[in-house]
């Protein structure tokens, strides 16, 4: 009867000594960290369609009715026309119709896709 009483314990310990582990792991792992930086939210793309009122290599204006709007361009902006799936901006000229498609960073408008639009009168 004592081998019972032997293994009974010991099974009674192991068990004990597993739980007294998954206690430590849930409490790990629902603390959180401060250190860890916030999650930044992607900027929310958008477009715009209008007549090309200027283009230099740093920015485009782009004009609707009685809204213009300023498009910063980078190394890493596209271009586009219906005869040049990759264009670059000197086929951009001013009273050509356009879409920009550009994202809004800390207030200023970042082209990430210029489309030259085909038939649009100048």
């Amino acid at each position: 009867m004592s081998k019972h009483l032997v293994r009974a314990a010991m099974a009674l310990g192991i068990v004990a000594l597993a739980f007294s582990f998954t206690g430590t792991v849930r409490a790990q792992d629902t603390s959180t960290s401060t250190n860890a930086p916030a999650a930044t939210p992607k900027p929310k793309r958008h477009q715009f369609t209008g007549l090309v009122e200027s283009v230099d290599a740093g920015s485009v204006i782009v004009k609707h009715d009685a809204e213009s709007k300023t498009f910063k361009i980078s190394d890493k902006t596209k271009f586009g026309t219906a005869d040049k799936k990759e264009a670059a901006i000197t086929d951009v000229k001013v009273g050509d119709k356009v879409t920009v498609y550009y994202v809004e960073d800390e207030g200023v408008l970042k082209a990430h896709k210029i489309s030259v639009i085909t038939g649009a009168a100048k």
